[in-house]
């Protein structure tokens, strides 16, 4: 297991949590998702299965990101949207789940513990990005960050997972990105912006 790749995964979680633009956001995410894809493709072994599975999110680097990207040429905003928190709030807290993950999570023996921890605390960083960050596209790319923790802890446990598992689960993520986008331009369309504080003043 690449030790650096994973703890890279973790970082650009981290980042995510901190920038403020959107496309700086997606291009963190698309090189955490590539840097699953690789350490996926370094498992493979050559086996057939694992291959396919390092090909799927390879292929999810390069996709969802495109679709992420095209969502903010469709809904620009006409300035930054003002942050609930700091950035330094922010990080704090992401480190705060993190360090949760790594001293209240027992290893499970499926693989390295360092890849178990950053695994675990990259789901817990994807749920605080969804928490703290308030432009839709910000909660978006929470849940993939979080789902990146999930195939990293998969891809780590011996023999590997299922690559018909792995590309239904991709294949669902692929399925939540596009209606929350189409979501996203709805609420942009109606708002003039995506900054999910102001459905807070929505009444029947």
């Amino acid at each position: 297991m690449n030790g650096v790749l994973v703890t890279a995964m973790l970082a650009l979680g981290f980042a995510v949590i901190v920038v403020r633009r959107r496309s700086v956001a997606i291009a963190a995410l698309a090189a955490q998702s590539l840097a699953l894809g690789v350490i996926a493709a370094e498992l493979a072994g050559g086996h057939s299965g694992e291959v396919v599975v390092a090909g799927l999110l390879l292929g999810k680097a390069i996709v969802l990101p495109a679709l992420l990207y095209l969502l903010i040429r469709r809904t620009p905003e006409a300035g930054l949207v003002a942050a609930a928190a700091s950035a330094i709030v922010r990080l704090a807290a992401a480190g705060a789940v993190a360090l949760c993950a790594v001293v209240l999570i027992p290893p499970l023996g499926l693989g390295a513990p360092h890849t178990e921890h950053t695994a675990f605390a990259l789901v817990l960083v994807g749920i605080t990005i969804v928490v703290l960050r308030r432009p839709i596209l910000f909660q978006l790319i929470g849940l993939v960050v979080a789902e990146n923790g999930l195939s990293l802890l998969a891809v780590s446990v011996p023999g590997g997972l299922s690559y018909v598992v792995e590309f239904g689960a991709l294949f669902d993520l692929a399925l939540i990105v596009t209606v929350a986008a189409a979501f996203a331009q709805r609420i942009h369309t109606d708002l003039g912006t995506g900054d999910t504080e102001l459905l807070r003043g929505l009444r029947d």
